[in-house]
């Protein structure tokens, strides 16, 4: 497993590709996860994605590149449109030589908010995905779904829907707490699939309508990452360990009715671990070992990224020693 960022995690940097590729190699860090093309290249070049792909490579650094949301009700265009933009996608970036692509089904509160069921939502998606089967076994691609604002359940539905040979799982490890899923448990879900991470950490509280979650860098929050890098390393070895690392709170009614709905897959005993970790952050919070909550998240993100990145870089980096024994 090789360790790198997503670059959304340097984004306030606004560095080009090149300079992205630099930096990450400057901190000792290994591969970077980019957005979509246009965060490449703004006029969808060849010639320019070719040269970001050979430079990555001369640095010895993986990359990987997203294509748009897969879900049409989410489209701003018609889903014909849709296709056609996504199609030239996975074709201009598996002639660059990127086949796993990062995607969502959901932007961020659509799972809860959006007037059509999520249910729906779910299979619209996989049927989109499946129309995509065409180009993507033609380029030898695959469409890897980010838990996003939804949970690895639904993740997990759309592949299983789609077929694993195109479509399979982007495990964001603390996205699994806003849909209050146990990181370890939800890891073990999707493990067989799992082909793109974000890794990221945080911690879960009491709040005014329920439960909060705070981004953390990986080892300083209550994700297990040695289990959860353990279940990850026995489908995929070589998989790539991106960090995606920011601040901001996310809040989430868990002990509302309405929360529960689109929730029926969560198990209880699932909720009861994921309250442990609540119960666990508390305790922290109470003693001291975890600083303040708004006094964390007043500190500027810009002026703690590098320790972040780099604390979060060497927690892992242990973890990985440790496992390859």
């Amino acid at each position: 497993m090789r360790i790198g960022i997503d670059s959304f995690t340097i984004r306030e940097l606004n560095l080009d590709p090149y300079q992205c590729l630099d930096y990450v190699k400057q901190l000792g860090l290994e591969g970077v996860q980019f957005g979509g093309i246009a965060e490449l290249s703004n006029k969808c070049d060849l010639g320019e994605l070719m040269d970001i792909r050979d430079y990555a490579d001369s640095l010895g650094m993986y990359t990987n590149v997203s294509v748009d949301a897969c879900n049409p009700l989410l489209f701003h265009q018609s889903e014909d449109e849709a296709r056609t933009a996504i199609t030239r996608d996975i074709q201009i970036l598996a002639k660059a030589g990127w086949r796993e692509l990062r995607s969502v089904i959901s932007h961020n509160d659509e799972r809860y908010k959006h007037p059509v069921p999520w249910h729906t939502h779910l299979t619209k998606s996989a049927e989109f995905v499946r129309s995509l089967r065409p180009v993507l076994e033609a380029c030898g691609s695959r469409i890897n779904i980010e838990n996003h604002g939804d949970s690895t359940f639904d993740i997990l539905h759309v592949v299983e829907a789609s077929g694993a040979d195109i479509c399979g799982v982007c495990l964001d490890t603390a996205n699994t707490l806003v849909n209050a899923e146990d990181p370890v448990l939800a890891a073990r879900r999707v493990a067989p699939y799992t082909h793109l991470t974000h890794i990221k950490d945080g911690i879960v509280f009491f709040s005014a309508n329920g439960v909060s979650r705070q981004g953390k860098a990986p080892g300083q929050g209550i994700v297990d990452f040695e289990s959860i890098l353990a279940v990850l390393g026995e489908y995929n070895p070589e998989l790539p360990l991106s960090i995606e690392d920011h601040k901001w709170i996310f809040e989430f009614p868990v002990f509302e009715r309405d929360w529960f709905g689109p929730n029926s897959d969560l198990s209880s005993y699932e909720f009861g671990q994921f309250m442990k970790l609540v119960g666990i952050t508390e305790k922290k919070l109470a003693s001291g070992e975890l600083p303040a909550i708004e006094a964390y998240e007043a500190i500027p993100y810009l002026a703690q990224m590098e320790e972040r990145i780099a604390s979060g870089a060497n927690h892992l980096r242990d973890i990985r020693n440790r496992l390859n024994g």
